[in-house]
């Protein structure tokens, strides 16, 4: 029997191929290779073929294509594999997309899909290449989008048919979105209970139905990269899971009833001690991130800056690594302009490092502050990203859109600005990633770090005590008896505090106080999370703990405190470079005397240009 082999499409022509899934009913006929000898022969074939998914496939232009819906799904574990027919010969798929077809396929006509696993050669690097770029048109041309989240398990048809139950409480929801962190009175107080008998009983058929909505939304549907181009492009979408479907509206919706919910159950409800575990676990359980940052970018009108997509999106995955690249380029706003363009000839190194390399040149730091030491591509610079990976810390700034642009730009948070000025940098031009050649900055050596404090590993109190011990061998640049300590915790915090609608401000003078009364005069190695909550001190409780993910206290030879990367070891440099916002921690090694990137630091005193207003010396730093 030979296998299916792709007929090439016309090249820059907006050629697509289409799918037309046989309706169930059908029964192929079997034409074995005649080529084979007999005893080569599979007997049993056409009997395992009745039971076959049976599919044509055809050729189309996207200026004149015939009705069609595009598929949007996880391809699923790459080992599990199965086979179709696709005229008439077998081509192998994974399991979780033949279970899509399988649950799709009408009954006594066919259905026509756009299917990217099927749709394109994925044996041809320049095909692969040239459909990508065509994908944001084909989604936008389909005349729906089909989610498959998966054949049904772990009770799906309870979620599912709990998501649309509970996405009609449109009146509770309105009244979620007051909650936030401020007091929780009148009309919002009545929401709050509704919500805890529905959410939080202790029956086990209420713990079941949560544990199947949790298991919902854990499915690798929500974590995949491609997913954002699939669902910003369509004007309709309907998602499925095994034979039970749901809206989009009614996820939207009982999606921010979870969320906001757990928000207030984190902030609010571990004040109350008569709560029970399970209703504790219930509900802090259940995760809505990625959902709802898919939705997100569904329901926003973009197109969208590269870097915020970059950003956003870092930690979903890919089964291509150069797909965390890719993926994103048909709905960048900026792509075109950046000179970017999805190339599989090209190596994920050389992706990433060009990647980084055009941001930087054009204006964007923010490789400099994603660049860590978790990586699994080799041979990266260490001012490159590795997309790859899903790395543990924060960076200290959110790139926020700023909406009354067109097209749409972004802005960094909270506004620090520690080389006082900006500049604009010039980087080498260069056609070919030459591993070798360094990346120069203009910039100022501050000095170097000394003593350093503890890695966060969730004790606030430990943490709290460490900045404290930091703080009385730092300057005091406030003049106040209780300067050192302030220092301490704003420093804890990067001086920010929890995003507040569309702005992340600085710590303001109104909560360093509120935090410093509760804190001065207390014992920190007793200090726990609920101290802190019963103060009325829970949000400023979430920023410490997103800030101190992934690093650690520092205190630098100018004897000013902060905090840097968990890898920051004593004696490595301190700089800030003329194009960004944050110092830096660098190291030079001793074989090579080259310097490398440590990650991006929070120095106190030292974020809103103060180092550069004398007459401090810059130079050209090289970076490997």
């Amino acid at each position: 029997m030979s296998y299916f082999v792709y007929r090439s499409l016309t090249p820059h022509k907006k050629r697509i191929r289409l799918v037309h899934v046989l309706p169930a009913n059908h029964r192929p006929s079997i034409e074995q290779d005649l080529t084979q000898q007999p005893e080569e022969l599979n007997p049993s074939y056409p009997s395992i073929a009745n039971n076959l998914i049976c599919c044509t496939i055809s050729h189309a232009s996207l200026d004149n294509a015939p009705p069609f819906t595009a598929l949007s799904y996880s391809w699923g574990d790459q080992t599990q594999r199965c086979e179709i027919l696709l005229n008439g010969a077998p081509i192998s798929i994974t399991k979780n997309l033949e279970s899509a077809l399988r649950h799709l396929r009408l009954q006594d006509k066919p259905l026509t899909l756009w299917i990217d696993a099927l749709c394109i050669d994925q044996s041809d690097d320049v095909e692969k290449g040239e459909q990508i770029e065509q994908m944001g048109q084909i989604y936008s041309e389909a005349l729906s989008v089909i989610t498959w989240l998966g054949p049904a398990a772990d009770n799906s048809d309870v979620a599912m048919q709990w998501i649309q139950r509970y996405a009609r409480h449109r009146r509770l929801l309105e009244k979620a979105d007051l909650c936030g962190t401020e007091s929780v009175e009148g009309k919002i107080q009545t929401f709050i209970e509704d919500l805890k008998i529905q959410l939080s009983q202790d029956s086990a058929e209420q713990l079941m139905c949560v544990a199947a909505v949790e298991q919902l939304l854990k499915r690798p549907y929500w974590s995949r990269v491609w997913v954002v181009q699939e669902l910003v492009s369509t004007s309709n979408t309907l998602f499925v899971c095994g034979t039970e479907e749901v809206t989009e509206d009614a996820l939207h919706h009982s999606l921010r009833l979870l969320r906001n919910f757990r928000r207030y159950h984190t902030l609010k409800v571990s004040q109350d001690t008569s709560a029970s575990q399970s209703q504790r676990a219930s509900i802090i359980s259940i995760d809505t991130q990625h959902p709802i940052t898919l939705l997100k970018f569904r329901r926003a009108t973009g197109p969208f800056p590269l870097i915020y997509l970059m950003r956003s999106l870092r930690k979903f995955g890919a089964t291509d690594p150069r797909d965390k690249v890719f993926a994103l380029l048909g709905i960048a706003g900026d792509a075109e302009a950046l000179g970017l363009h999805p190339d599989y000839r090209k190596s994920c190194e050389e992706v990433y490092t060009e990647l980084a390399l055009t941001l930087i040149r054009n204006g964007y730091h923010d490789p400099l502050s994603l660049s860590d030491s978790s990586r699994h591509i080799t041979g990266l610079p260490s001012w490159a990203p590795d997309w790859s990976t899903k790395s543990c810390r924060h960076p200290l700034q959110e790139r926020s859109l700023n909406r009354s642009t067109r097209p749409l730009t972004t802005i960094l948070q909270p506004n620090f600005s520690a080389s006082g000025i900006k500049a604009t940098l010039e980087v080498p031009r260069r056609d070919t990633i030459i591993r070798s050649m360094p990346l120069l900055l203009h910039g100022a050596v501050l000095g170097t770090v000394g003593q350093l404090g503890m890695v966060w590993e969730g004790d606030v109190g430990a943490w709290l005590q460490d900045l404290r011990r930091l703080s009385h061998l730092a300057a005091d640049t406030t003049g106040l008896s209780e300067g050192r300590q302030k220092i301490a915790w704003r420093t804890a915090v990067a001086d920010q505090e929890i995003r507040q609608g569309n702005t992340k401000p600085k710590l303001s003078e109104e909560k360093i106080s509120s935090v410093h009364e509760t804190l001065k005069d207390k014992d920190l190695s007793l200090t726990q999370v609920q101290t802190m909550t019963d103060a009325g001190l829970g949000d400023y409780y979430e920023q410490l703990q997103v800030v101190a993910q992934g690093r650690r206290p520092l205190l630098a030879s100018s004897g000013h405190l902060g905090i840097g990367p968990n890898e920051t070891q004593p004696g490595d440099v301190h700089v800030i470079f003329l194009i960004a916002q944050v110092p830096y921690i660098l190291r030079r090694h001793s074989e090579d005397n080259t310097l490398r990137l440590v990650g991006e630091a929070y120095v106190h005193g030292l974020m809103n240009g103060e180092a550069m207003k004398g007459s401090l010396a810059t130079e050209i730093i090289p970076l490997c």
